[in-house]
């Protein structure tokens, strides 16, 4: 029987592409720790950039622009109301003339009731005439409060816009320059990557395989010691049989 065993070179090379494989997964996840670490930093970046650049002033300029959406929709519901009660006080006057007119025109035949009743719709119709009045001033005061929180919505607008546009610059210009460094940290990293880590990573790899090979050398040296111990065992035993049977021929 073999007292050594054979080398097994498929299994060493499998070894070999294992500790390859596990050396550059442990190079990848290391810069794709430092990548996610960089990109973490520059989006902080952006939003001190975003403070900086004076962003909540659009926050401001769009909270105003809501509020004045909701003065604006007040107003026309006011506008509406007071519409209506002009519209009720024109036509209660209509209905008090109308009245006054029928009672005019039989104005000869008139009984003392008529006479208290004329005098009681006249009167009326003077206080429905200055209540159309005030409803007709009151329209008119709605509507120009409606032109005016008009014209502050476009105002408001506009200088939304013209804050989001100028903010828009400034992001764009920065996020240029951002884009460039990013691009340039991750162009560093791979210039380092194949200038430092691929050598280093040779190099351990190239340690890592001595070592195995030492390693390997030494349980062989010890197979072979071993074996010929045994070996030498086993001729020692030989030698003693054959004295052994020398002896007893030469007895008989």
């Amino acid at each position: 029987s073999n007292l050594l065993p054979p080398v097994d070179l498929d299994a060493l090379k499998e070894r070999m592409r294992e500790w390859t494989v596990l050396a550059s997964t442990s190079v990848r996840q290391r810069t794709n720790e430092f990548s996610t670490k960089a990109t973490t930093t520059f989006s902080q970046l952006g939003q001190h950039l975003n403070h900086v650049t004076g962003y909540e002033e659009i926050e401001a300029l769009k909270k105003l622009v809501v509020d004045q959406e909701a003065r604006i929709k007040a107003t026309r519901q006011a506008a509406r109301e007071a519409k209506m009660a002009y519209d009720d006080a024109v036509l209660q006057r209509s209905i008090s003339q109308r009245e006054v007119n029928d009672l005019l025109q039989r104005k000869s035949s008139w009984t003392d009731a008529d006479v208290s009743n004329f005098t009681s719709l006249v009167r009326s119709d003077h206080s429905f005439e200055q209540e159309e009045a005030r409803a007709k001033a009151r329209v008119a005061e709605t509507e120009d409060a409606v032109d005016r929180e008009f014209s502050e919505l476009m105002r408001a607008i506009l200088a939304r816009y013209h804050e989001e546009q100028v903010w828009s610059d400034k992001i764009r210009s920065a996020s240029t320059y951002g884009s460039l460094a990013v691009l340039g940290v991750n162009l560093l990293v791979f210039v380092m990557a194949i200038i430092v880590v691929e050598p280093w990573k040779r190099k351990r790899l190239a340690q890592t395989f001595e070592r195995k090979v030492e390693e390997m050398g030494i349980e062989t040296k010890a197979l072979i010691e071993n074996g010929a111990a045994r070996l030498e065992e086993r001729l020692a035993g030989h030698e003693r049989v054959l004295a052994d049977m020398i002896s007893r021929l030469s007895v008989t």
